[in-house]
């Protein structure tokens, strides 16, 4: 069972949301640049998690999964919600400058993992 409050599923969804956001732009870079090559670009950074997802096929569609779920969890019942309508509401300049990030590759600096003990 989930022990997360309303602040702490806002702030995991949030934070999920700019991984995928960086893990998608990170496969979209491989696919334009590096498309029929066996090169795989390497994350440099110290987020674990991030590394992990970075190497998994369907990560994309795993954080689809979870920041949908963490929206059922905030309204408290299954919705009928896109993922991509969620994306549409973020207002990400606002996403980076909340939680110190410079640019999408800062994301290594989110720290998830004590909101993740708690699932």
């Amino acid at each position: 069972m989930v022990d997360l409050n309303q602040k702490e599923i806002l702030e995991l969804q949030e934070k999920l949301i700019l991984i995928y956001k960086f893990i998608n732009q990170e496969r979209m870079y491989e696919k334009f640049f590096f498309e029929g090559y066996d090169i795989k670009r390497s994350f440099k950074g110290k987020n674990e998690l991030i590394n992990k997802l970075l190497e998994m096929k369907d990560s994309e569609e795993f954080l689809e999964t979870c920041v949908i779920e963490l929206e059922e969890l905030k309204t408290g019942e299954a919705l009928e919600i896109s993922f991509r309508d969620i994306l549409d509401e973020q207002e990400f300049e606002g996403l980076y400058v909340k939680y110190e990030l410079k640019n999408p590759d800062d994301v290594d600096k989110l720290d998830i993992s004590k909101l993740l003990n708690f699932i």
